[in-house]
């Protein structure tokens, strides 16, 4: 047996992968990779020396071992709960700051979901980050971060709220003028990434004549905003470029770009009332906001 005995956060990876019978459900459940679960209950394996699945085409099946576990750690989770039930946590109170780091973009569409919140908390004091940092809730400089990513940190709590699709947008002015012009002559509005790891930049390099000229920006934006104003195509998130009806698609969606919109919090904060209250209320306005603007 590894001398390191298993933690108490591993406990819900494998009661979920044996409610589930499989590591897609059981991710799903959890709102991580599943790749995150998979590690997760190997790791409890080694450390406790013996195997607690039966690996199948169909799943993941209980062995002996497995059984045992699963029902000590029910009786565990239900006395946990009982505790939990019977005392109150440390943040019961909605009242107090809260705060969210999101991308400008997101705000920029999501701020009306953002204000039924602060309506309907008063006592809440909403205050907003943007920006791209990857490490607010580690450093606690953030209570909530609303961000898209492929790979959301395995440590933190949250879930996906939706599927991002990208393509590319023009205004008519400038989709009036294409008509007159040859590819290689189109201009491209992008941002500056030197490097090409935004999905936007890897869509405009896969879909820009090598010759044609383009416009660069610091700020997603900004590329917005200069389509907008006839300067070029730009390739966007389609929840910003088919917003508020000012652009006109371009170029299909490519699955490839996909990504998903995670809502996470740090797991030391699971049990504040502002945080739990943030997340029940936001999660429809936002699924139904980004789904309207599919239509």
């Amino acid at each position: 047996m590894n001398e390191q005995g298993i933690e108490w956060n591993d406990i819900p990876f494998v009661l979920a992968v044996c409610e589930t019978g499989t590591l897609s459900g059981a991710a799903k459940k959890l709102g991580v990779h599943y790749s995150t679960v998979l590690r997760r209950i190997e790791g409890v394996e080694s450390k406790l020396d013996v195997t607690l699945f039966e690996r199948s085409n169909t799943g993941y099946i209980m062995t002996p071992e497995g059984e045992r576990f699963y029902h000590r750690a029910i009786a565990l989770r239900n006395q946990i709960d009982g505790i939990q039930n019977n005392i109150a946590g440390q943040d019961t109170k909605l009242e107090g700051t809260l705060v969210v780091t999101t991308t400008d973009t997101l705000l920029y569409v999501l701020s009306e979901a953002f204000a039924q919140f602060q309506e309907q908390y008063p006592e809440v004091e909403l205050r907003l980050l943007t920006g791209s940092r990857r490490l607010d809730l580690v450093q606690k400089d953030a209570d909530i971060a609303l961000r898209p990513t492929l790979t959301p940190p395995e440590h933190w709590i949250g879930r996906s709220l939706a599927t991002l699709s990208y393509a590319t947008y023009a205004s008519q002015e400038y989709i009036d003028k294409m008509a007159q012009l040859t590819s290689d002559k189109y201009h491209w509005i992008s941002l500056v990434d030197d490097l090409n790891r935004s999905e936007m930049n890897k869509m405009t390099q896969k879909l820009k004549h090598p010759d044609a000229n383009r416009t660069t920006a610091s700020s997603l934006m900004s590329v917005y905003e200069l389509a907008i104003a006839g300067n070029g195509i730009a390739a966007l998130p389609c929840f910003l470029g088919d917003y508020g009806g000012r652009l006109l698609q371009v170029h299909e969606t490519m699955s490839e770009f996909n990504c998903d919109l995670w809502l996470l919090a740090h797991p030391d904060m699971r049990r504040s009332a502002r945080i739990n209250a943030f997340f029940e209320f936001i999660t429809p306005l936002i699924r139904n906001q980004l789904t309207s603007n599919k239509k």
